[in-house]
Order: structure tokens, then C-alpha cells, then sequence
């Protein structure tokens, strides 16, 4: 803040009838806390209000940010203003120490309001770790492991205390190679399956038993899967440093898979949920939106020759800033060499930037933007290798 409210003032709005305005200064010094903890609301809950009283300024909403609310205290404190608080700071305590949540589905479906009929926002997937903030009418505010906010329905997960995710973390584990498959109740490809399979699922490993690999889900249910389409959890949790050709390999599996607004898993997938779950399949983390991928990874410098493009560096698409309008950036891809790229677009398909090529997309091309450098993953870059983010440890 440059300049402190005089008290005096304040003082004499409090007694007095002739105004119920919130002082400038004071939405202003909400602006900057918001912008410094809370800027990107997919990622952060900062719902705070102001309004006048006759004891003070009343704060009055729900965080997840207590330092945010410290910073908010000390700052009115600072400025000699009296204030009331009625801040909510999730977990909502009736959670009571069910803050956690393991996903119990191959994927589940996490979407921006509490109800069935919500647009999918994002997905997570089996033995995923969650953040849970609080619970209306059967749907759970939750986080996954990349920061991103949803709702989820109770039968997507497992509610856990921090102690019971611990458990889950340290028990021994493994996760689901191929595309597609199924669990079975007994040893035998005859026997009732238990649930569908995506590659990247992790569940709990109790033994190798009859070329089978036994398996707990994380709501108890006890499974076979054949040993050749597991990898053992410690094993899989040390890459994190794949090769270009690594994923393309992977992203090539992806050819033909339906667009899906909202997708991250093997059953649909949306521009940016394609080339975050290609890198998740190779031990990387990325955010969730184009919008966020966009700001990690080392920036390249580009024209429409392409020139210093690598493979497996991701190509950003929107509108370009312009003096009435800010970038906005709306797809992201993945770049092969060549000019080609391989992006989820109506489905998961490989084009071109290259006129004269087959492939070519005029309009792909007209708006491209920028280029960024995920390989090799650089936590300063904010690209993580997964055994660097803390619910996958």
C-alpha cells in the first residue's frame, strides 16, 4: 500500500449513517493479496468480501490460503483499522480429518459445479492422490496434484485422513502399462473382472501370484492384473527424464482417440489434457490448461520457419496481443519435426505447419504463437518430474 487510511476517518464512517461503502484502499489492498496468492482461481480459492459495519470492516468468504488470511490480518492491523473476520479457511472442519482422497476409478470425472450435469473440467485418475476442501450434497471440492479445483461425487474416491494417504503412499505398488484392460477376481483371464484399466493406473501390489500381479484398490477390493502389463511403482516413479522419441512413442498410442473438453485419461482427451497426460505416461508433471502450460518450460524462439523447434516441444495457438485485446492462448500441441505436429483436435491426429505438406492446416499455422521447452523436465521451470510432486511421494 502506498498511503495508510487515517483512523480518525474511519472511525467517523463506522458511527455514522452516511455511507456503507467499502474505503478504495481497502478493495484495493484485497486486489494485491489476491493477485500475490490467489491469481488464477482454477488453481487457488480466494473468495473474500468486504463490507462495512459498526464494529469495522467485516472480511467475510472461504480460502484455502491461510497465509493469504495472516497476510490480510496483518496488513489491517498495520493500517489501525478495526475488522471482523468471518473467514471460512478450508478443509471445512466437518470434514473432520477426511482432507484426503484416493481415487478409486480408472478415471473419474471432476467438474466445475457439484452436479452431474456440470461441465467436465478436468479428470484424475486410479490411486491419484486429492486434496479435499469440503462436501455439499454428496460432491467434494477437491484438488489434484497439479493444483487443479473440482467437484467430484463420492463414488469417484476414497475419503482418507493425511495419515491413511501416508499409509498408501509408502505401501508397495504398481502401475498399468497398456492403453486399455481389465482386473480380474481370481488368477485367470475366465474369472469376473473387477474394473476397467488405464495405462498410468497405480494400485496397491501384495505379491506376484500365478504369472498374475494381486493388487488392492483403494477402497479394499482385491484384483489380478497379468504380470507382464505392471511395472513396479519405484521403478516407474524414476523417470521423469524421457526422450523426445519417448513421447512421441507414447503420444503416437493417443492417434484416433476421441476430443473430450475435460479429458486427461486414456478414455478422451481434450487439447491440453492430451499433451499433460503424454507427459504424465513418461514420469512429468504439467498444468492442466494450455492457458497454464504455456507459462512453464523454456521459452524458444520461433517464426514460421519453425526453425529452432525440437521434437517434443509443445506449440502454443490462440490470438496474438494486440492493442484493445491480451494473448490468449487457446491450444496447445505437440511438435514432431518436420513442420508436423500432433494435437487433440475432434480427435488425436497428426498435422501439418508446413505448406506443401499433405497434412498442412492454414489455420493452425495463422495462429501460432509461441514454443516452449519441456524436455528435460526443470522444476525452476516449473515442469516436475513426478517424483518431485509430493502426492505421487
Amino acid at each position: 500500500m502506498n498511503k495508510l487510511l487515517p483512523l480518525l476517518l474511519l472511525l467517523l464512517m463506522f458511527t455514522s449513517c452516511q455511507t456503507e461503502e467499502v474505503p478504495e484502499e481497502i478493495n484495493e489492498l484485497l486486489s494485491e493479496i489476491k493477485q500475490t496468492h490467489a491469481p488464477d482461481k482454477r488453481v487457488a480459492i480466494w473468495n473474500i468480501e468486504a463490507s462495512t459495519t459498526d464494529k469495522g470492516i467485516l472480511f467475510s468468504g472461504e480460502i484455502n490460503l491461510p497465509e493469504a488470511e495472516t497476510e490480510l490480518r496483518n496488513a489491517m492491523e498495520k493500517m489501525g483499522v478495526p475488522a471482523v473476520y468471518t473467514i471460512n479457511t478450508l478443509p471445512e472442519k466437518r470434514l473432520e480429518d477426511k482432507t484426503y482422497g484416493i481415487v478409486n476409478l480408472s478415471a473419474c470425472n471432476i467438474r466445475s459445479k457439484g452436479k452431474h450435469s456440470a461441465e467436465l473440467a478436468t479428470q484424475s485418475t486410479l490411486g491419484t492422490v486429492l486434496k479435499v476442501y469440503k462436501e455439499e450434497e454428496g460432491w467434494y471440492l477437491v484438488q489434484t496434484p497439479d493444483g487443479y479445483l473440482g467437484w467430484l461425487d463420492s463414488d469417484g474416491f476414497v475419503s482418507t485422513s493425511k495419515e491413511e494417504v501416508q499409509i498408501w503412499k509408502e505401501s508397495a505398488k504398481i502401475v498399468y502399462l497398456p492403453d486399455f484392460g481389465f482386473s480380474y477376481s481370481a488368477p485367470n483371464l475366465d474369472s469376473d473382472r473387477i474394473s476397467d484399466l488405464l495405462a498410468g493406473n497405480i494400485l496397491q501390489f501384495i505379491q506376484f501370484e500365478q504369472g498374475f500381479a494381486k493388487v488392492g484398490y483403494p477402497d479394499g477390493r482385491i484384483a489380478y492384473i497379468p504380470r507382464e502389463e505392471v511395472m513396479l511403482y519405484d521403478e516407474w516413479i524414476q523417470m521423469g527424464r524421457p526422450s523426445a522419441e519417448e513421447i512421441l512413442s507414447t503420444a503416437h498410442t493417443f492417434i484416433g482417440r476421441p476430443y473430450l473438453w475435460g479429458g486427461t485419461s486414456g478414455k478422451g482427451v481434450d487439447c491440453s489434457g492430451f499433451t499433460k497426460t503424454v507427459f504424465y505416461l513418461n514420469g512429468i508433471m504439467l498444468p492442466r490448461d494450455a492457458s497454464q502450460q504455456v507459462n512453464v518450460g523454456q521459452a524458444v524462439e520461433t517464426d514460421t520457419t519453425l526453425t529452432n523447434l525440437q521434437a517434443g516441444d509443445l506449440l502454443f495457438f490462440g490470438r496474438r496481443a494486440t492493442e484493445e485485446k491480451k494473448e490468449k492462448i487457446t491450444h496447445v500441441a505437440i511438435y514432431m519435426g518436420a513442420g508436423k505436429i500432433i494435437h487433440s483436435a475432434g480427435q488425436v491426429k497428426v498435422e501439418s505447419l508446413l505448406r506443401g505438406d499433405s497434412a498442412f492446416n492454414e489455420y493452425r499455422l495463422q495462429s501460432f504463437i509461441r514454443a516452449k521447452r519441456m524436455l528435460p523436465a526443470q522444476t525452476e521451470m516449473g515442469v516436475y518430474p513426478l517424483m518431485m510432486v509430493e502426492a505421487y511421494n
